[in-house]
């Protein structure tokens, strides 16, 4: 049964957490800090393509802000129970193959918009909710759903907001082209999420804004920084901007940059983060591109599980473009990114017991052929493919694809909790790591 009320807002106040912005956003800075230590780079090489050397091209996009607010989304009695055995069936194939010691953001992750394969419950809780997203947020296009666990003795991810592939360009955020204008997510919780329980943290009173990288970094410059310090942003922002990164590691250092940047800027300005003690079923909508997110508080001894909507306004490209895909210059790595894309995709289709993407591809449109691009199927904030195509998965039927999920679950459920990858999908995913 839907719970139904004339007014879903619960709340518009938020309790303080005790917590900085700027100490927590430094905490995660020097977590991120060690993925650097995966590139060389000579330091004659990066100072030719800094300041003074070298003249940056910084951008900043400033979205209309909007305050946050707690919202009841529709929760049939039963779905919070299913959500979470799924989730954590979810989280158990996850750990045969993901590594989240540095970031949680990959092609092969299972949440973020990969979540629609891995939790079919996500599936009805959509189809729930899309009048509730578009009487909060009536400027939606499209949505897709995020659904995650931030397991017991563990720490969440730590401070971060969106971006895109076309917020990095200058010339595009000034005509407001190859992202969305307006980026709002409802964060609905699963667990209740009082302060012992690592709530999800925003930091209100911080501006709304999304930085590039170059942005970031020359904003950094202007502050105090250590030897250390500067020598990581410099190595960062070469790697970036040079393209020597792995498409992995690329939204790590980018978070990190970020992260840096506000721990400097908000030193002196302190910003305290933000919580509502949710209940199940409550969602803290959000503009996106604040800065949220915080590592810094008490380990808990309870898991916190989420199932999030992240929502876009319809993206403009320029004249002969689609998607962020048409950003990146050499067509070979334009394609190489589809192919890359398509075999994430097929790599997660066989951890849950396909044999190929054919047979994914039958079970969800009948045709083993299908001619999609595979970013037409789940889109892809990293390459800023945010429109949704009439491929979209939320919008298709998945009835079968999710009963033959809920059969793997069963399964693993039997066997004690243990999944093991097949080992076609294994050697699959070594090669795809390979290809990186």
């Amino acid at each position: 049964m839907i719970e139904v009320q004339e007014d879903r807002t619960v709340t518009t106040q938020l309790t303080p957490t005790g917590s900085l912005l700027h100490e927590a956003a430094g905490k995660h800075a020097r977590h991120l800090m060690p993925v650097l230590d995966r590139y060389q780079a000579d330091p004659a090489a990066v100072a030719a393509r800094l300041p003074p050397n070298r003249v940056l091209q910084p951008a900043c996009f400033k979205p209309e802000p909007r305050p946050t607010k707690v919202v009841r989304m529709n929760m049939a009695k039963d779905l919070a129970d299913t959500l979470r055995r799924e989730l954590r069936m979810q989280a158990v194939v996850a750990g045969t193959f993901s590594d989240t010691s540095i970031g949680t953001y990959s092609p092969v992750s299972t949440m973020f918009e990969n979540s629609v394969l891995f939790v079919p419950s996500s599936k009805r809780f959509y189809d729930m909710n899309q009048d509730v997203v578009k009487e909060y947020f009536p400027e939606v296009d499209t949505t897709v759903v995020n659904a995650f666990v931030v397991p017991k003795s563990k720490k969440p991810y730590g401070t971060h907001s969106a971006s895109g592939i076309a917020l990095q360009i200058p010339s595009l955020v000034r005509k407001g082209m190859g992202f969305p204008k307006h980026y709002m997510s409802f964060h609905t919780a699963l667990t209740p999420t009082p302060l012992t329980r690592q709530p999800f943290v925003l930091f209100e009173d911080a501006e709304v804004e999304a930085p590039s990288v170059q942005y970031a970094y020359l904003e950094i410059m202007k502050r105090e920084v250590t030897p250390e310090e500067k020598a990581a942003c410099d190595k960062a922002l070469y790697l970036f901007t040079e393209g020597k990164l792995s498409e992995l590691d690329l939204p790590t250092v980018r978070d990190f940059l970020m992260a840096m940047y506000w721990s400097k800027r908000y030193e002196n300005t302190p910003s305290p983060g933000y919580y509502h003690a949710c209940q199940v079923g409550e969602a803290l909508f959000f503009n996106n591109y604040r800065a949220h997110g915080d590592n810094s508080l008490a380990i808990s001894e309870e898991d916190r599980l989420t199932i999030d909507f992240r929502c876009f306004s319809k993206v403009t490209y320029p004249p002969g473009m689609t998607s962020g895909l048409d950003f990146i210059v050499d067509p070979a790595d334009r394609e190489h990114q589809r192919k890359r894309k398509g075999a994430a995709i097929e790599f997660l289709a066989m951890a849950l017991g396909y044999a190929d993407m054919g047979e994914f591809l039958y079970t969800v449109f009948g045709n083993r052929n299908l001619k999609a691009d595979p970013f037409d199927l789940i889109t892809d904030l990293q390459f800023g493919v945010y429109n949704r195509s009439k491929y979209h998965l939320l919008d298709q039927n998945l009835d079968a694809h999710y009963e033959r999920v809920e059969r793997l679950y069963e399964k693993i459920e039997r066997e004690g909790g243990e999944y093991q990858l097949p080992a076609k999908a294994g050697e699959y995913l070594k090669a795809l790591m390979g290809d990186n």
